[in-house]
């Protein structure tokens, strides 16, 4: 193989994006663990005051990795080429870093932690776009795998390097692996080939004005043409088989995150174990997510559907049994470790093929309705859209189980996320994969949405 096929190769595309990832979530938590001590000595905030900012500037980050999805979502599936937005986006990671180190006031921070989310927004929209183009959808289950195992490696060294550099060798050396990452990300994704995109044949409209017929038309798409929608995420969000992927991965993700904000203060409190053993419990937590290429290429093999509901079967007396973890219990600590052990191992199992299901449910809708997401289709803004999710899912669970367990208690909040997880199992039974009785409700619904969206 030469060269300048490798660097278009699917494994080289796979690496580059699994590292654009896992750079981006790295950076992203590498200021997590220092942020209130910056807030307290850099910028000078009173002790009073640390608390609300830090969590402004940690909700900033997701709320503008939302809009920016939205965005480059839609600017991904508008240029025959991804490429170049994706190396734009790391530029806006190194000028988020830049800020973060040598910053000292609170607006610099406050910018820096939007660029922050924008920068993650188009990594994650552009970058799963970008693999989707290369692997197609027959590879694309095992290359989402590789994906969440780097997302799992981002999260989980991140705050542990930028901890450990902070205490021994200060604020600013803190960020030294940052600037190393970021050169060797610059040099990958300048060296990856990506073809430019080449539009689907043209729309009714557009072959009508170059002197077409409709007949022609028609025949040229192998079927009935139809207008693009003004409106492809309401498209998107018309199909069952989307929007039960999108609300079963935003639920599933809002679970890992309300553990989060809850499980510490639960456990130090009931159990009164050390920092050191929570941290024991977040890893033993996310471990399993390095076997999620497993998962992935279960579904290449198998389809969605049923690794999908076995991680849902598996999920939900994991989440359940949780309420029984109190202190008169028999080895609290161990029980806890195995049942989140237990519930890290679900999400592996059920994530990837869930977000398979993403695109396969916009390529259903394309061959039942070509030309309904104009010439370069809606991948970038499904991905968006999948972003999207995972960003709210983190916003909302920590609010969420936090208000929960404050209000009824661990026990109740355990029961009401396994009740949670038996109505999702339900919905992935019966909509995941696809199926003739939801698809022609589907058809329905798209005509439905792209009449209300016509002039």
């Amino acid at each position: 193989m030469s060269f300048r096929k490798f660097r278009s190769s699917n494994a080289f595309v796979t690496l580059v994006v699994c590292v654009a990832i896992y750079t981006d979530l790295l950076l992203s938590n590498l200021i997590v663990p220092i942020l209130p001590y910056a807030l307290s000595e850099r910028v000078g905030l009173p002790q009073e005051d640390i608390q609300k900012w830090n969590s402004i500037l940690l909700a900033l980050y997701g709320a503008s990795q939302m809009v920016g999805s939205l965005i480059f979502g839609w600017i991904g599936d508008r240029i025959p080429s991804r490429q170049t937005p994706f190396v734009v986006g790391l530029l806006a990671l190194g000028a988020t870093t830049a800020l973060f180190a040598g910053g000292n006031t609170l607006p610099t921070f406050v910018i820096a932690r939007i660029l922050q989310g924008l920068s993650g927004a188009v990594t994650f929209t552009l970058g799963s776009t970008l693999l989707f183009d290369v692997v197609g959808q027959e590879g694309i289950g095992r290359a989402t795998g590789y994906t969440g195992m780097s997302v799992s490696l981002g999260i989980l060294t991140g705050p542990a390097v930028g901890g450990v550099l902070y205490e021994y060798g200060g604020y600013v050396h803190v960020f030294i692996p940052a600037f190393v990452l970021i050169a060797v990300d610059i040099i990958l994704r300048l060296t990856v080939i990506c073809g430019k995109r080449i539009p689907s044949q043209p729309s009714l409209k557009e072959s009508i004005k170059s002197g077409g017929s409709s007949t022609e038309t028609e025949a040229l798409l192998g079927g009935p043409s139809v207008k693009a929608a003004r409106f492809p995420i309401l498209v998107m969000l018309a199909s069952p088989r989307f929007l039960v992927a999108i609300l079963s991965l935003f639920t599933i993700n809002s679970f890992s995150n309300g553990f989060d904000g809850v499980m510490p203060v639960y456990v130090y409190q009931t159990l009164g174990i050390s920092p050191s053993q929570i941290a024991v419990l977040f890893l033993v937590l996310c471990v399993p997510s390095l076997f999620s290429p497993i998962s992935g290429t279960l579904k290449d093999r198998y389809g969605a559907k049923w690794p999908a509901v076995g991680g849902l079967v598996l999920m939900i007396p994991s989440l359940i049994l949780l309420r029984l973890i109190v202190a008169s219990v028999t080895a609290p600590y161990t029980k806890l470790a195995a049942l989140l052990f237990s519930f890290g191992s679900a999400v592996t199992i059920a994530q990837p093929p869930l977000i398979t299901e993403i695109t396969s449910a916009v390529q259903e809708i394309e061959q039942a309705r070509p030309g309904i997401f104009g010439p370069f289709g809606a991948i970038a803004q499904a991905y968006g859209l999948l972003n999207c999710a995972f960003a709210a899912g983190s916003m909302v669970g920590p609010l969420y189980a936090g208000f929960i367990k404050e209000w009824l208690g661990w026990s109740a909040m355990s029961l009401i996320m396994g009740i949670m997880s038996s109505i999702m199992l339900v919905f992935v039974f019966l909509v995941t994969g696809g199926s003739a009785f939801w698809r022609g409700h589907a058809i329905s619904a798209l005509d439905g949405c792209r009449r209300a969206g016509e002039p």
